[in-house]
């Protein structure tokens, strides 16, 4: 399930909570026992698609390729976008999509952009079905892959996503359904197939738990609309539920977000920066997610790499042919995609506070005693007062000052237009913050008070820092940028 600028492209909101709903009802998402450590860190990938989504009732054509195309010309787009995502981004996975048509008419020039790519590394050939969850026509679904594993069923770097989302099948059914698929293919290695989770590839368990399907791969998807959280730590949960105990099998075969302008419901987004904590819900959802990634060990497949028209796009396309050039979307969000990957620390530390209405900045003023107030200011990227830590605590967040090292604090008030102040740490609710996205700003409510942090409409710098009812006032909304 992959997102559009401002639609969803097959389930709209209501449908999903309909899966979900019929998912429970059914026993299909269950508890999980605990999380095991993951041995499918090598899998670094992203996504090759079609413009118009892979949910395609015809031939797909991966962004770059064309009906015109032939086995020769597939390869030499291949050579330049598998070649460019893989050096841009670090990874050694590209997954591509096939389904009955392109296979049964186009396969004589999708082969060459496949062959090229497995000259490269790792090659996941997922069967998208066009619509419902399920293949249209078993007997064509079968031909198509007696094809595909005819082909690349001994090369060591061709892996088979057996149905991506399969969310028309009971969990039974779908564990008959790979135990078939399984059966008709023994040459396969299984290390070699993957098998999604029950639903969109949301419930690793109910798949992994099955006996017949042992020695596979399971896939695990999560997008930020499949719920509405708004802290790092709720979202970390939210992959590890759909993973549970098979992390050691479990490969994240689509995750991702903005990496361009767009928009969602009506409402536009600039681009994100995902080195900032709590920036927007999309920065606690990639965070998140990439954070739970790393930590288990669990090896990923990000969406896309390459999509034309997608804001979700690591990469965006220039040129055809020889000619293809990619240029990166956004360098935080490769950041973080990375640090999914276990490379690198995953983006800068201290963040900016700035009010929407006034324009000044959160700042500590120097004030080193517990129980100061914290007060607005000029900005001044240098001044370490400005600076703040963003903390994950649960599902909220505690904001400490770069340089009195005390921490944001609503000190128990909660008559409106009351004061902020700053202590030490304390674990006090006082101290406990939720940051709600409100398309590119944010508001802070005090998890004791219910007050919002607010600017009062104060312009002097120097002035004291406010709390709130809720007023949606400008005065209310803040933006977290990156210090420095």
């Amino acid at each position: 399930m992959r997102p559009t600028h401002s639609v969803l492209r097959r389930t709209p909101a209501a449908a999903f909570r309909f899966l979900a709903l019929a998912a429970l009802a059914c026993g299909l998402l269950t508890a999980v026992p605990a999380q095991a450590q993951a041995s499918t860190a090598g899998f670094k990938g992203v996504n090759w698609a079609d413009a118009r989504d892979n949910f395609v009732n015809g031939v797909l054509y991966v962004s770059g390729l064309g009906a015109s195309d032939t086995y020769a010309s597939a390869a030499t787009t291949a050579n330049q976008v598998v070649g460019q995502l893989f050096s841009i981004t670090g990874a050694d996975t590209v997954r591509m999509p096939i389904n009955e048509p392109t296979v049964s008419g186009y396969w004589g020039t999708y082969t060459g952009a496949i062959d090229a790519a497995l000259g490269k590394g790792k090659v996941i050939l997922a069967y998208w079905a066009y619509t419902g969850g399920k293949p249209p026509d078993t007997g064509r679904f079968q031909q198509m892959w007696d094809t595909v594993v005819a082909k690349y069923g001994s090369n060591p770097n061709a892996y088979f996503e057996v149905i991506n989302e399969p969310h028309a099948y009971s969990a039974g059914d779908l564990n008959n359904f790979y135990s078939a698929w399984l059966a008709r293919y023994p040459g396969v290695p299984r290390g070699r197939v993957i098998l999604d989770g029950a639903g969109l590839a949301q419930n690793v368990p109910a798949v992994g738990g099955d006996r017949r399907l042992d020695g596979t791969l399971l896939a695990a998807h999560d997008y930020s609309f499949f719920a509405g959280y708004e802290s790092e730590t709720e979202w970390a949960d939210h992959i590890g539920g759909y993973i549970g105990a098979y992390a050691d099998r479990t490969v994240v075969t689509e995750w991702g977000g903005p990496m361009s302008p767009g928009s969602k419901n009506g409402v536009q987004y600039n681009t994100i920066d995902y080195s900032v904590p709590s920036g927007s819900f999309f920065a606690d959802y990639i965070r998140g997610v990439s954070a739970k990634l790393r930590s288990l060990g669990v090896g990923s497949v990000y969406w896309p790499g390459l999509r034309d028209g997608d804001w979700y796009s690591m990469t965006t396309k220039a040129g055809t042919g020889p000619g293809i050039k990619l240029s990166l979307s956004n360098a935080s969000g490769l950041t973080r995609l990375r640090y999914a990957w276990g490379v690198g620390d995953g983006g800068g530390t201290y963040v900016r506070i700035v009010n929407a209405a006034t324009g000044l900045y959160l700042d500590g003023l120097g004030r080193m005693s517990s129980g100061a107030t914290t007060g607005q200011a000029s900005g001044d990227p240098a001044r370490y007062d400005q600076q703040w830590v963003i903390e994950n605590s649960g599902n909220r967040v505690r904001i400490k000052n770069r340089a009195t090292g005390l921490y944001l604090d609503g000190a128990g008030r909660t008559a409106n237009g009351a004061a902020v102040s700053q202590y030490a740490a304390s674990g006090s609710g006082n101290q406990q913050w939720s940051v709600v996205t409100d398309a590119n700003n944010v508001r802070i409510r005090n998890s004791s008070s219910g007050l919002y942090v607010d600017g009062m409409g104060r312009t002097g710098s120097g002035a004291d820092l406010g709390q709130y009812a809720d007023s949606g006032s400008a005065n209310q909304r803040w933006r977290i940028v990156a210090a420095g």
